[in-house]
């Protein structure tokens, strides 16, 4: 152990005048060519880690013979995201990608940031696309897909509300009922031709109802529905008289609420463009939410938001002090979720990656894309098989005993229109104080690949990561 680590490990709280939930340093040395960092986190229960993150970014190539796109490492090594991204770096709009540092995924996020294009390149009312993701090829052929996933997209549409005399027809088949079957006033209209719509969830089923104070609709907003606390009598600035937003994607489109169509007056609201090909939109999610119900998760590719439903509810039951002392510093709750940190809806988690896995996009590219290729019906496919490819980190303790921890493969973010495919790996060790130095590896060799498994095997045969017994 160097002198620098020992005296890093002997920093004591006590020493630092710090309290005493400081972690114990450790020396990080990043030996790959990728941008990588070393931070340390405290979990729900108090205990510190220390999260070794890598990045790596490819550009997506030409197609072999068979139909295959290569990925070829990136001129410049792509940089850690630092903080989310958004579409048009715009704070309000889609996340592309969320901050690299995240401490601990339990799943592999796949995240696809991409145009649809209409097959053949001929505008079309609506077509399909796809993601699926298989096993490599040294796997099993019988192994089920790891992610099949197809949404549908259209042109532009509209719910429309029905003329008057259109719901005084429906009025005997209400009666002959006795209620039970109350025709909905609402219809959706038949989309227009698109040659290409951005996969983003505001084009997908959601939004929010907002009347402001400045709108002519703020004086028809029932009592029960205004928002309690308002500026004083004379506020010069328009405010939010009555607002809601949808709980599972507040950026989309089609979500109303009964207040806000009456107040409003409205008849003809934009309709969503996405739409699960399993589970397509039509008037009766409009209806559903206009009764006040929630919204199914919203159809899309991407990153699925923080705050929205249901990743908010891994956050857990967040309790607030009324007074907070000098040294006091917001823990994680108790039933905190750690599944919260992945991104990506639910049927785009997967068990972590090892490599050589086949991604395979449908009208997710530009049909002129060099990667892609036409199929018998038009379609545009890009297929590329991740490479085979290791990073882990070694670990010294204070005795200068060595562990070998292999980083999880936990995101894979594909963005076709810029032919790229970034694969982040992470993992964490105990910062009790007694691993005290570390380095970051990567290999690509079939034979390193094999002698990290045999060590990985001998290591844990000779201590059990999950020994209780500790012995």
């Amino acid at each position: 152990m160097s002198d620098a680590a020992q005296a890093a490990t002997d920093e004591t709280p006590a020493s630092k005048g710090a309290p005493s939930f400081d972690v114990p340093g450790l020396l990080f040395d990043n030996r790959t060519p990728f941008a990588a960092m070393q931070f340390d986190i405290v979990d729900q229960h108090d205990a510190p880690f220390h999260v070794i993150v890598g990045k790596i970014g490819y550009t997506i190539g030409p197609c072999n013979p068979d139909g295959w796109a290569s990925l070829a490492l990136l001129d410049s090594p792509v940089a850690l995201n630092t903080e989310d991204r958004h579409d048009g770096d715009d704070p309000a709009a889609s996340v592309l990608e969320e901050s690299d540092f995240a401490p601990f995924k339990p799943r592999c996020d796949v995240i696809v940031n991409a145009l649809a294009h209409a097959p053949k390149k001929t505008p079309a009312k609506t077509f399909s696309v796809r993601l699926t993701v298989m096993p490599g090829a040294d796997a099993t052929s019988k192994r089920p897909a790891i992610i099949d996933k197809a949404l549908a997209v259209c042109g532009p549409r509209w719910f429309v509300k029905e003329p008057p005399v259109a719901g005084l027809l429906r009025w005997p088949l209400k009666i002959a009922t006795l209620g039970l079957v109350r025709p909905d006033p609402w219809y959706l209209s038949a989309p227009a031709p698109i040659a290409h719509l951005p996969v983003r969830y505001e084009y997908a089923f959601g939004g929010e109802c907002r009347i402001d104070s400045s709108e002519r609709a703020a004086k028809r907003v029932p009592a029960k529905d205004r928002i309690a606390a308002q500026p004083a009598a004379g506020a010069l600035e328009p405010h939010a008289v009555a607002h809601e937003a949808c709980d599972t994607n507040p950026l989309g489109r089609g979500f109303a609420r009964g207040w806000f169509l009456k107040a409003t007056k409205s008849t003809r609201l934009p309709a969503p463009q996405i739409s699960t090909e399993a589970r397509r939109c039509n008037a009766r999610d409009f209806q559903n939410s206009v009764d006040g119900k929630t919204p199914e998760p919203p159809a899309g590719f991407g990153v699925v938001g923080r705050a929205w439903l249901p990743r908010r509810a891994l956050i857990g039951n967040i309790q607030d002090k009324p007074n907070w002392g000098a040294d006091d510093i917001p823990r994680l709750p108790a039933d905190f979720d750690f599944a919260y940190w992945n991104c990506a809806p639910q049927d785009q988690q997967c068990d972590y990656l090892n490599g050589q896995e086949q991604f395979t996009l449908v009208n997710l590219c530009s049909p002129d894309s060099p990667g892609a290729r036409p199929d018998q019906h038009g379609n545009t496919v890009l297929r590329f098989a991740l490479p085979q490819q290791a990073m882990f980190v070694l670990a010294a303790n204070r005795a200068a005993q060595l562990t070998v921890l292999p980083l999880s493969l936990d995101t894979v973010i594909i963005n076709p229109e810029s032919s790229r495919v970034d694969l982040v790996w992470r993992g964490c060790l105990p910062a009790d104080g007694n691993n005290v130095e570390s380095r970051l590896m990567h290999i690509t060799e079939p034979e390193q690949l094999a002698r990290l498994d045999m060590l990985v095997q001998h290591q844990w045969s000779e201590t059990p990561p999950n020994d209780a017994e500790g012995k």
